[in-house]
């Protein structure tokens, strides 16, 4: 992948040396793409934290991270009924009080809002939505490649926390109805949270309004929102709600802090071509005003304007990226 980027590079600086403005636009593009790629490796095969992983209750995992203040920042993974394992609460403890900055009660992961056949509706379906059935799933040391489970009660130290779990997403209470398999892998590095996921379809079928990342935040650190570098927007302080959706812009990453200074939110796509559709629709990345509680960060593939037909056979490759900084 470094040795194309770097190739294009080169041919693009060499065959428009001529017109330097245009030039340079391209140039800062694929040093966009490098950065990324870079920030990505770091991430999932580089950096390393102190963490203890823990099996608290036979439905949950938890990753505490105790940074160079003395504060603790816990991230769970949750079995759901259904039996996939998603994110759930992301917490932070600053030795007086534990503060949710990232909820588990609505979605981190991807949702699919797809026709079904036999309700003839469309459906959400997948993540906190259900109608995924699990596969496979295996926990690792990620510096040392080393599987492990745990038994309730038990706890373990990791440096680098690697998920890799394999599920089937299916058109509800009909199993036989599959129509696509997921890869996902999660890495967990101190307040830095990566799913890579992979999404083969294996069945013809038709999706309007779907989101393959969004980011719960509560308002303490999520009022006043940077959407990339396109604009700025504030939500209701937290008691309120205006349940608007708010921004609406092109952009890959967008920037969260509140009236809360101990921590700022940070949540990002590597992949807008199969994570967006290019940023087609007229959804793109916006912030939702959701709750008293909560605003909520999306990014859209489609809206409700259409509906795509989606091929077996058909492979998208999805890169998020959740980022807590305490301060």
């Amino acid at each position: 992948m470094h040795k194309r980027i770097f190739s294009m590079l080169l041919v693009m600086i060499l065959a428009f040396s001529s017109v330097q403005i245009e030039a340079a636009g391209l140039v800062n593009d694929m040093m966009t793409d490098l950065s990324r790629e870079a920030q990505h490796f770091y991430d999932t095969q580089v950096a390393m934290a102190n963490m203890t992983v823990s099996r608290p209750a036979e439905d949950a995992y938890v990753v505490a991270y105790v940074d160079q203040s003395g504060k603790t920042l816990t991230t769970q993974l949750c079995r759901t009924d259904w039996g996939t394992w998603n994110l759930g609460d992301m917490k932070l403890y600053d030795g007086y009080t534990e503060k949710t900055v990232i909820s588990g009660a609505t979605d981190w992961e991807y949702v699919f809002r797809v026709y079904n056949p036999i309700s003839q509706a469309l459906e959400f379906m997948g993540g906190n939505h259900g109608s995924e059935r699990l596969n496979s799933i295996v926990f690792k040391e990620g510096v040392t490649g080393e599987t492990f489970s745990l038994e309730v009660g038990e706890s373990r130290y990791v440096a680098r926390l690697v998920v890799e779990e394999n599920t089937t997403i299916h058109i509800p209470k009909v199993d036989y109805l599959d129509f696509a398999n997921v890869k996902r892998v999660y890495t967990i590095v101190g307040g830095t949270v990566n799913l890579d996921c992979e999404v083969s379809f294996i069945r013809d079928i038709k999706m309007s309004l779907s989101y393959t990342a969004m980011a719960p935040v509560n308002k303490d650190f999520s009022r006043y929102c940077f959407l990339g570098n396109e604009g700025y927007v504030i939500t209701e302080a937290k008691g309120a709600a205006s349940k608007k959706y708010l921004g609406n812009m092109p952009v890959t990453f967008c920037r969260l802090s509140g009236d809360d200074p101990s921590a700022s939110v940070e949540v990002g796509i590597y992949n807008e071509k199969d994570m967006t559709d290019n940023f087609s629709n007229r959804d793109k990345t916006f912030i939702w005003d959701m709750s008293e509680e909560f605003n909520k960060v999306y990014f859209s593939k489609y809206d409700m304007s259409n509906l795509t037909k989606i091929t077996a056979g058909t492979v998208w490759d999805f890169g998020t990226y959740w980022k807590v900084k305490i301060q």
